[in-house]
């Protein structure tokens, strides 16, 4: 009788430490609006918050600068370049500006094939890095001289037509800020390719 009775005997100690069943339940309230507040931490990286799948994947994602180039239908080419670089950490989370060629400017111009062959690496990241500007901290007040990742100045000015364009590329009026860093879609070069 004294086995029987020792399971109710600890079952209902068990209640009493909890709470209760109403007290419970308005402790886990309490704790799960504390949860809602805080970001979900990435393992090494305090300030960013883990990402569903559909975020990552969804067209145009609004996760990273990188994120967008991989997930738009329309920078199949920059993705290969970028891909490529060196400056791929850099374009992902940096928080700096990346000016996103279109593929319309690589179906219509060839001087850019070769460019991801062996032994041009350099001429690679060189152009990669001249579609990344810092210091821009706004996609309302794009117009400006900002710093590329070549330390070189570069301009975003109005043309004759009253477009914006930065050097050989024309804005499409699609800028999108993501998680870490803007992106601005364009048409055409920044600069012509440098090779080696």
């Amino acid at each position: 009788m004294k086995l029987h009775l020792l399971p109710l005997a600890f079952l209902s100690l068990l209640i009493a430490a909890c709470g209760g069943a109403g007290d419970g339940a308005a402790a886990t309230d309490g704790a799960s609006e504390t949860q809602q507040e805080q970001p979900v931490k990435v393992k090494g990286e305090g300030r960013k918050r883990a990402y569903t799948p559909e975020e990552l994947n969804e067209p145009y994602s609004r996760v990273s600068p990188w994120r967008y180039i991989v997930t738009s239908p329309e920078a199949q080419y920059f993705e290969r370049m970028v891909g490529k670089s060196s400056l791929a950490r850099t374009v992902h989370n940096s928080g700096h500006a990346i000016l996103v060629p279109e593929d319309l400017t690589f179906t219509q111009n060839g001087e850019w094939k070769g460019i991801l062959d062996e032994g041009q690496e350099e001429a690679l990241d060189r152009f990669v890095g001249a579609h990344v500007l810092k210091g821009i901290k706004s996609m309302k007040m794009l117009e400006g001289t900002y710093e590329n990742m070549n330390g070189e100045m570069v301009s975003i000015e109005r043309d004759a037509q009253g477009q914006l364009v930065c050097g050989g590329a024309r804005l499409l009026g699609r800028e999108m800020e993501t998680d870490n860093g803007l992106v601005i879609p364009v048409v055409g070069l920044v600069e012509s390719i440098q090779w080696e």
